[in-house]
């Protein structure tokens, strides 16, 4: 009998052992070719910008809404704005390295500065001349830095969740999400499983029953390419060294903003939007409280959020 257990637990442990190592060489790592197939539709281009292939879309008639995406997302969490935008906007949105479909960038430079580097580019390419721009979480940074940069270009801005100043104590994730974080940096390594971005994605929502089971497979699926997890470290690597005073930029913004600010995130408390709020010095702001949504409101709650969204962007 004992022997018999030996045997079970010894295969048990080697399955373990094979499954990991090839976890670690990338072998459930997904094809390009068939993200490709799977997350690109009729509207999808990719243009070469700075030798980097940047996956976009531009769609619909009328003035222009630039669109952001977050830290880890990719265009598709805007899914839900162009539903309820496109028959009243030009809606052009695009996925910034190392995120999402865009091309891997030869340089190995990646972060925030570096996105826009290539956002601007991406917006001369396509012709684009003045609009308003939209960022949700970090990608509200970026369309800041963006909108300070180019006052000319930039009509209006829509920011969401604006990690512009310094939380004070976070919500701890749930214990199982931090177990899981511990497992994917330091045994998976260059994979995080599906059921990581679930817990991910619950985390940051306000409502966790609304993470869907397409949000999570393409957060999977996406953010498993080869290669992804390491530069996405360096992503994050290079904001956290960055010398860019978030303040400053907000301070030099000259368009009329509209700041959309959960009340249920995780990382942002709602009390920040009276820190950020000062911070727009130069600008006319308006802004809404959504007590009881997340982090990621515009796909916790697109038909709302948009909807506040065209109002702001029809006032004159």
């Amino acid at each position: 009998m004992l022997l018999r257990v030996g045997k079970v637990l010894g295969a048990f442990i080697v399955f373990c052992v094979v499954a990991v190592a090839l976890v670690r060489i990338g072998t459930f790592s997904p094809d390009f070719a068939n993200l490709k197939a799977r997350y690109t539709n009729e509207f999808s281009r990719f243009a070469e910008i700075d030798g980097v292939p940047i996956h976009y879309r531009d769609e619909g008639e009328g003035p222009v809404l630039v669109l952001v995406h977050a830290h880890l997302g990719s265009l598709h969490m805007w899914d839900g704005w162009v539903s309820e935008l496109g028959k009243h906007y030009r809606i052009v949105r695009f996925t910034y390295p190392p995120y999402g479909l865009s091309g891997y960038d030869a340089t190995g430079i990646y972060g925030a500065s570096r996105a826009l580097e290539l956002i601007e580019g991406l917006i001369d390419h396509i012709g684009l001349g003045s609009f308003a721009i939209a960022g949700t979480s970090s990608g509200s940074i970026i369309a800041a830095r963006y909108a300070a940069k180019h006052p000319a270009r930039v009509k209006k801005l829509l920011l969401s969740t604006v990690p512009a100043y310094t939380p004070g104590d976070r919500q701890e994730p749930p214990l199982s999400f931090r177990v899981m974080m511990w497992l994917s940096n330091n045994v998976f390594k260059e994979y995080r499983p599906e059921v990581y971005w679930r817990m991910f994605l619950e985390y940051i929502y306000g409502d966790p029953a609304l993470v869907t089971l397409e949000e999570v497979q393409r957060y999977t699926h996406l953010n498993n390419r080869s290669g992804s997890v390491a530069n996405t470290a360096t992503f994050i690597m290079t904001n956290a060294q960055s010398s860019v005073n978030v303040a400053d930029i907000l301070g030099q913004v000259k368009a009329p903003t509209l700041i959309q600010w959960a009340g249920q995130s995780p990382v942002l408390s709602p009390a920040g939007l009276d820190e950020v709020l000062p911070m727009l010095t130069e600008a006319a702001v308006q802004f809404i409280r959504y007590p009881e949504l997340g982090h990621a409101l515009v796909m916790e709650d697109p038909a709302r959020t948009a909807a506040a969204a065209h109002i702001f962007l029809q006032d004159n």
